[in-house]
C-alpha cells in the first residue's frame, strides 16, 4: 500500500515568482525585512505586508526547536523551497513517502484585495507547481490556489491546473467576506465536480480584519486566528 502525505507543504522563495508572466512582474511579491538582517523575512505584497516568508534563525536554535517539538526543522532549504527537486524526492525515500500533496505557505493569510493582484499571483504559483510536478515523476501533487475574488478567473486558471497535475484547490474557512459555504463558490464546486478535484480545506484565514481583531487574544496565538476559521 503505498504511502502518500496528504499535507506537505512548499515553502515559496523569490524563485516562485519566476513564472508570472512578464507583463504581471509588476505585482510580484519582494521580501522585506523590517528588522533588518537579523529579524525574519516577510512577504511585501500591494504595499502591504502579506505574510512570513520564515524566521531567521542559527542552527543552534533550530536543533533546540527540533528537540523542543519532536520535528525535525533543519531540512535543507533547497527541499523546502523546491530548488533540488531530485533531493525532494530522496528525502521522502528516506522517510518511506511514496507522494507528497504541496499545500502553499504564503496563502495562508490574504496576499490581497485586489483582483488583478490577486490573478497574476496565483498564475505564477502555480505554474511554479506545474514545472515542480513535471519533474516529480509524478510524486509531487499539489493544490492549486485560484483568484477567488474574482469567479471567471478562477474557473479558467482551474482548468490549467488539473492538466498539470493539481488534485485539488486550496481554500480557508472564510475567504475574504465571505464563508466557504456561500452561494458565491457554487460555480466552482460544480467545476471541481466535474474535474474531480477536492476542496483542500487548510488551516488558514482570508480575512486580514478578522486576523486582525482575534491577534489581540494573545495567549491563542495562532489557533484564534489560523484555526478557528477551519473549525
Amino acid at each position: 500500500m503505498p504511502t502518500i502525505d496528504a499535507d506537505a507543504h512548499v515553502v515559496e522563495s523569490e524563485h516562485t515568482w519566476d513564472f508570472m508572466d512578464r507583463a504581471d512582474q509588476k505585482y510580484r511579491p519582494l521580501i522585506v525585512r523590517p528588522r533588518g538582517e537579523d529579524g525574519g523575512e516577510y512577504w511585501f505584497v500591494d504595499g502591504k505586508i502579506r505574510g512570513l516568508v520564515r524566521i531567521v534563525m542559527t542552527a543552534r536554535q533550530l536543533a533546540e526547536v527540533s528537540e523542543r517539538t519532536g520535528r525535525m526543522m533543519n531540512t535543507p532549504r533547497e527541499t523546502r523551497e523546491m530548488e533540488n527537486v531530485p533531493a525532494r524526492l530522496s528525502h521522502m525515500d528516506e522517510l518511506g513517502i511514496d507522494v507528497q500533496v504541496l499545500y502553499p505557505t504564503i496563502f495562508i493569510e490574504q496576499v490581497t484585495d485586489r483582483p488583478e493582484w490577486e490573478i497574476a499571483i496565483c498564475k505564477g504559483y502555480n505554474r511554479w507547481l506545474a514545472d515542480i510536478y513535471r519533474q516529480g515523476q509524478g510524486r509531487l501533487r499539489w493544490i492549486c490556489v485560484l483568484p477567488l475574488l474574482d469567479m471567471g478567473a478562477s474557473l479558467e486558471e482551474i482548468k490549467f491546473c488539473k492538466q498539470h497535475g493539481a488534485c485539488g484547490v486550496f481554500m480557508r474557512g472564510i475567504e475574504g467576506h465571505r464563508l466557504i459555504t456561500d452561494p458565491y463558490f457554487y460555480p466552482l464546486y460544480e467545476e471541481m465536480g466535474r474535474l474531480d478535484l477536492a476542496v483542500g480545506v487548510h488551516v488558514g484565514n482570508g480575512n486580514p480584519n478578522v486576523i486582525d481583531l482575534v491577534s489581540q487574544y494573545n495567549g491563542g496565538g495562532s489557533f484564534w486566528k489560523f484555526r478557528i476559521p477551519v473549525i
